[in-house]
């Protein structure tokens, strides 16, 4: 047991000999100025606060009579008030089709709806996004004349930023106004991207 100990305080003793350590030494006789507060406010970038992108949204659903589904393209313009809070407006346009299910003997239909919307949207924890949209479109009927609608969207998602000034999301938004002629009942699944400026 006692050889053990020594042989411990030996192996010690030798691998503290081995450690080394480096310094820098200024030899050329003239003091390192530090930067000035200016420069160093100068050197760092300011996050743009606008920015411009858009969105890609597919939902669909299905009854005992029949299957609708949709893409809807919004390109969208937005202000960063703070880097977390942001608010913005965009324009929609949205293809809907409606296929009925053999037992029913009507046609199906394709329709396209149009609008605009502002929203405004808080980053939390980096990577996660709480978002609300009021939004007003113009719903096209193969039944109606176009009828002009309200929703409101509320839900949650990711939100990265890639690059330099670019982002991209991903959102979930269901529509809380219970509205007859509204179209989209189910949950509203969204894939975002932009780039500030």
């Amino acid at each position: 047991m006692m050889k053990l100990i020594k042989y411990f305080f030996l192996f010690l003793i030798l691998s503290g000999s081995m450690v080394s350590y480096a310094q820098y030494e200024n030899t050329s006789g003239t003091k390192q100025q530090e930067k000035k507060p200016q420069e160093k406010r100068q050197a760092l970038k300011k996050e743009p606060r606008w920015f411009a992108g858009g969105m890609l949204g597919l939902g669909g659903g299905s009854t005992n009579t029949y299957t609708e589904w949709y893409i809807e393209l919004a390109p969208l313009l937005g202000y960063k008030i703070t880097p977390d809070f942001h608010v913005g407006t965009r324009i929609t346009y949205i293809f809907n089709s409606v296929n009925y299910k053999a037992n029913v003997n009507l046609p199906d239909i394709n329709l396209h709806h149009y609008g605009g919307s502002v929203f405004a949207r808080y980053v939390f924890l980096r990577f996660l996004m709480a978002h609300a949209e009021y939004e007003v479109i113009s719903f096209d009927s193969d039944v109606y004349d176009r009828i002009w609608y309200n929703n409101l969207y509320l839900g949650g998602g990711y939100y990265q930023s890639v690059g330099g000034n670019a982002f991209v999301s991903f959102l979930v938004l269901f529509n809380v106004l219970d509205n007859e002629y509204a179209p989209f009942g189910f949950p509203i699944f969204r894939f975002g991207f932009g780039f500030g400026f």
